[in-house]
């Protein structure tokens, strides 16, 4: 009985691990203090998925950026993949409504303590009492 040498054994190449982090990837950004954390491993894989619609999502990252640190926000949690979303259906490079950034949010509970936008304030089961509340 023969052993096989590693050149006759037919193995498949592996896939390396920044093309399955770019397909497996949550896309979970951080915001700490107002800047975007560039450095970490979603980050630069959610930005090499994303290279050819750049233009957009910087802007729409920015607009995060700045919603947060206008009202002191120590970390956010923003999915990318909502951003790319955004980006994507605002050819014309509008600015997006403070909801719709909102949306891009994953801890919004941690995030709306802090950031005050009037129509989702009184949303919800509860909205009227607490909009009678307020007036």
């Amino acid at each position: 009985m023969s052993v096989m040498s590693k050149a006759e054994v037919n193995v498949p190449d592996a896939r390396g691990y920044n093309e399955l982090m770019d397909v497996y990837s949550l896309h979970q950004l951080i915001i700490r203090k107002g800047s975007l954390l560039e450095q970490t491993p979603e980050f630069v894989s959610f930005k090499r998925t994303y290279i050819g619609r750049w233009g957009g999502i910087s802007y729409i990252l920015h607009l995060l950026e700045k919603l947060m640190a206008d009202n002191g926000v120590d970390l956010g949690y923003v999915e990318g993949r909502k951003v790319a979303e955004l980006a994507a259906g605002d050819a014309d490079l509008r600015r997006p409504s403070k909801e719709e950034l909102f949306e891009c949010i994953v801890n919004k509970e941690e995030v709306s303590s802090k950031v005050k936008i009037p129509s989702l304030m009184f949303k919800g089961h509860e909205g009227p009492i607490l909009a009678a509340t307020t007036i």
